[in-house]
């Protein structure tokens, strides 16, 4: 199945905005920031993020990377953001259309000075209401790995249902292979736990 979303298919929020938080997509003049910011959890994410087995990228390959994330945006694929609090990067999330016609998955990461703060659940929680303020959306998806625990308190924490697990090749070191697929609806979304 094709990441690709069909032809003329509008392109996501480019921002959205949580109690403390707001997400924006980078631009290509920001790839310092994002560089620094990935530099300085790259301990803390190569157990958990396949893409960071590719760091540290340089100046130039950054820039290629964001400019590859708008592009995407603008023909209606993925977004891709950064999370800013008080102006700070604290991390990054995303919508992505990776699993089909009328579902989004969210992915996030939180930089290592400010994980336990509730941020993660707090933009995931953004985002399942912005993904369903979309028309055609039915299905928001997050996705964790078994082994991490802290990730999948997100989804569980906002009444997302655990609705499969499937076997995977691991992806990044510490995965155990065993993929949770955690999922809302929007019939479920008004009765769940969200900030």
């Amino acid at each position: 199945m094709s990441d690709a979303p069909p032809p003329g298919i509008k392109p996501l929020p480019g921002r959205v905005t949580s109690p403390r938080l707001t997400l924006r997509r980078w631009h290509h003049d920001e790839a310092a920031t994002l560089s620094a910011g990935v530099a300085a959890s790259l301990e803390h994410l190569r157990p958990w993020m396949p893409w960071a087995r590719f760091e540290p990228l340089t100046l130039t390959e950054r820039v290629r990377l964001i400019e590859g994330w708008t592009r995407d945006w603008e023909e209606g694929g993925d977004v891709v953001f950064g999370i800013f609090l008080d102006g700070e990067m604290i991390g990054g999330a995303g919508l992505h259309r990776r699993s089909g016609p009328g579902t989004l998955d969210i992915g996030y990461w939180i930089h290592v000075d400010h994980v336990r703060h509730g941020y993660a659940t707090e933009l995931t929680a953004a985002l399942t209401t912005t993904a369903f303020g979309i028309d055609g959306i039915q299905v928001v998806h997050v996705q964790t790995d078994e082994a991490n625990e802290a990730s999948a308190s997100v989804p569980a924490k906002l009444g997302f249902r655990r609705s499969a697990t499937n076997k995977r090749v691991p992806e990044a070191p510490a995965e155990s292979g065993r993929l949770i697929d955690w999922t809302m609806t929007p019939d479920m979304w008004p009765h769940a736990l969200h900030l």
